[in-house]
């Protein structure tokens, strides 16, 4: 897999991040690096600097009562909602449209985020972009029982990794608002409509902006729903350009524009007995390492494939005697240890599957890496 371009940088934040988690692209020979426990993903794009989000123009005042003297509480027309109280919901985004690099040609784009929330805390992310330069990329992370696994699939092997600790989840979702801004003001044109689940108002917007951020003029539909208040479905069309795309507030713009896009953002109610079910890869994976012992102070677990990697506190005299412990315990046979120093290599064998356990020292923290191999 390559590095990611501008071009993708400026579809979404998230997809960077995620590519960034291979390492800024690795093929599938590589050997992955443990990552940050801590990390978060950055915010979508959104536009920098002090200019504001584009207004709509105006519209018909907002519906009154019968009596025509009191004014109807304008609905909640904000796509950054927090969705985790709906119960188990799919929240997907479309989009497409052009994207260029300063001094590059205009690149055609087709990008799809779907993301599924359970209310057992199950949830899974699926990010997938096509362009001429890269193709398709599509990277699935899922989060089953508190572990979290990616998924990810272009042009080289598919493979999977396995993190514990990390977020992968907060504010990865690319909405309308993040692109367009929150509406203020829109045209209710029909109400009780049935949409993906919920019973939701349909309302339709213009906005026209000449700004050094945005030009030209937007259009589209939202249906909302008042209880419980959040966008159900939000469809639009931006003929024009957006500039400026920062990662975060303050920070210097990306050299490139999105121009023409389409959009169609829906939140859909699942069934109660919705589940997400790990990819192929990542099953076999995590049912190559089940029989692994890992201790309870690490950090920056890492899986992928044959290998595992993570950090911890403790001394290495300390995991030496752990594995020689736990794994005899799992029914493996201890073969050499070798020690140069403060570094360890330990041997494993077990249904004619070797493993190799190398314990290391590096900024005060010990490194483990265990290697899987069938003899």
């Amino acid at each position: 897999m390559t590095k990611p371009n501008h071009i993708l940088t400026l579809i979404t934040t998230a997809l960077i991040l995620l590519l960034a988690a291979c390492g800024g692209g690795a093929t599938s020979s590589s050997q992955p690096t443990p990552t940050n426990e801590e990390a978060r993903p950055t915010r979508t794009p959104r536009p920098a600097g002090n200019a504001t989000s584009p207004t709509s123009t105006p519209t018909t005042a907002a519906p009154t009562t019968s009596g025509g003297t009191t004014t109807e509480k304008p609905p909640v027309l904000s796509t950054n909602t927090d969705l985790s109280g709906l119960g188990n919901v799919r929240i997907e985004m479309k989009m497409e449209g052009t994207a260029q690099e300063s001094g590059k040609d205009a690149e055609p784009f087709n990008l799809l985020l779907q993301q599924i929330i359970l209310t057992n805390g199950d949830r899974s992310l699926t990010i997938e972009s096509t362009s001429p330069e890269s193709g398709l990329v599509r990277i699935t992370s899922v989060q089953i029982g508190g572990q979290v696994y990616q998924y990810v699939e272009d042009s080289n092997q598919p493979y999977c990794l396995a993190m514990g600790n990390i977020d992968l989840f907060s504010e990865s979702m690319l909405t309308p608002d993040a692109l367009i801004g929150s509406l203020s003001d829109a045209q209710l044109v029909e109400r009780g409509v049935q949409v993906n689940g919920f019973t939701t108002d349909r309302y339709t917007f213009t906005m026209s902006e000449q700004t050094a951020n945005y030009q030209g003029q937007t259009k589209g539909e939202i249906w909302a729903a008042q209880d419980p208040a959040v966008v159900v479905r939000h469809i639009g069309e931006l003929t024009g350009t957006i500039t400026g795309i920062a990662m975060e507030e303050g920070e210097t713009p990306l050299p490139g524009q999105l121009s023409n896009i389409r959009w169609e953002y829906n939140v859909t109610q699942l069934t109660a007995n919705t589940g997400i079910t790990l990819p192929e890869t990542c099953a076999q994976q995590q049912a190559a390492g089940a029989d692994i012992p890992l201790p309870t102070n690490i950090s920056n677990r890492v899986q992928m494939g044959d290998l595992i990697s993570f950090e911890t506190t403790d001394s290495p005299d300390k995991i030496v005697s752990f594995y020689q412990t736990e794994m005899v315990a799992q029914g493996w046979q201890a073969g050499e240890v070798s020690q140069y120093g403060s570094d360890y290599q330990l041997s494993f064998s077990k249904n004619g599957r070797d493993v190799s356990i190398l314990v290391s020292v590096a900024d005060n923290k010990t490194s483990v890496i265990i290697l899987l191999a069938s003899s």
